[in-house]
């Protein structure tokens, strides 16, 4: 909640001067309509998946902040979340290599996204924003990577994810359509 504010404007239905012009009743029962929203969907995760509601939770709570900054919707966290735990990754590492590829993305850190634009993925809109990740990935799937070679697979890891994480991000690639 503190990172993505979830419970006062789930995926832009209100602003916050719009919440605060609400009465104390109508504040109450959107922070309990958006609360209820999040869990029914973590819970629906939990049911489908091996990861649990508190394996999910952990993961998110390491890169909401990033993921929002970008636009993320919080969908694509939990599901982002739920195929690093699926292919075998602790929550708290899962976490920190996602909170990297937002930051290399979103800050284009050693020119991450100037390389991935190079391999020909679009990594920002026509205004130049940033896409969100699960954009990206799609795009990248897209683009083929099933039938691409492991070193460039390797290579375009890297690029996203750096040296340290490149390898959970095979891994969630391996998992995209999940």
């Amino acid at each position: 909640q503190q990172q993505t504010g979830f419970m006062y404007h789930t995926e832009g239905q209100l602003t916050n001067a719009q919440f605060m012009s609400h009465d104390a009743w109508s504040q109450s029962n959107a922070l309990r309509m958006n609360t209820i929203e999040i869990l029914d969907r973590l819970n629906t995760i939990e049911n489908k998946s091996i990861a649990t509601m508190g394996q999910l939770t952990y993961t998110m709570n390491q890169f909401a902040s990033q993921a929002d900054l970008t636009g993320e919707s919080i969908e694509g966290m939990e599901a982002m979340s739920a195929a690093m735990i699926e292919a075998g990754e602790q929550q708290g590492p899962a976490g920190r290599a996602l909170r990297m590829m937002y930051a290399r993305l979103g800050g284009n850190i050693d020119g991450a996204r100037d390389k991935l634009e190079a391999f020909g993925i679009t990594t920002t809109d026509a205004d130049g924003q940033l896409l969100k990740m699960t954009d990206i990935l799609q795009n990248l799937a897209d683009k083929g990577w099933a039938n691409t070679n492991d070193m460039t697979k390797q290579n375009i890891a890297q690029i996203v994810s750096g040296n340290r994480h490149y390898v959970r991000f095979i891994k969630l690639m391996e998992n995209q359509d999940r």
